[in-house]
């Protein structure tokens, strides 16, 4: 599926605004989990978010690959809620591993090495929601299939 060109814009790295992302996951028996993500980007159709330590949500992902996101700003909902599928470039994975046609070689290029040299994500300067750049030990992917809804 082709991300719509507006919601592109406001996904990428560096956008002007703060949005909310929020994944939905869960386990095969239907429990879910909400993980709120204040930074994205975006590679393709592909959308990159920092892990953050989310244990809940990756042991889902390990049970479960479909997902829903959805986003806010602070002033509203966006109105848009994506349906697809997740899984994790993480520490550990060689630059050659593909996931969705993304490799973990460029995650690495785009937001860092996985290591201590980088600026720490909880460290960042509290006036700036997105760090230049992002640390820690994965990066979720969501590649979406369909737009669920629409909301005007």
């Amino acid at each position: 599926m082709k991300l719509p060109v507006e919601l592109t814009q406001r996904l990428q790295a560096g956008a002007s605004e703060t949005l909310i992302a929020y994944l939905t996951t869960s386990l095969r028996d239907g429990r879910t989990d909400v993980l709120p993500i204040p930074f994205t980007d975006v590679v393709g159709d592909l959308v990159l978010l920092p892990d953050l330590f989310a244990m809940q949500s990756r042991v889902n992902l390990n049970e479960n690959a479909a997902a829903v996101l959805s986003f806010a700003t602070a002033e509203h909902p966006l109105g848009v809620t994506l349906e697809g599928q997740a899984d994790l470039i993480q520490w550990g994975h060689p630059r050659a591993f593909r996931l969705f046609g993304l490799s973990a070689g460029e995650v690495l290029d785009r937001w860092g090495d996985w290591d201590e040299t980088v600026e720490p994500i909880l460290d960042a300067a509290e006036e700036s929601a997105r760090p230049t750049v992002f640390a820690q030990r994965g990066v979720i992917v969501f590649k979406p299939e369909r737009i669920v809804e629409v909301l005007t």
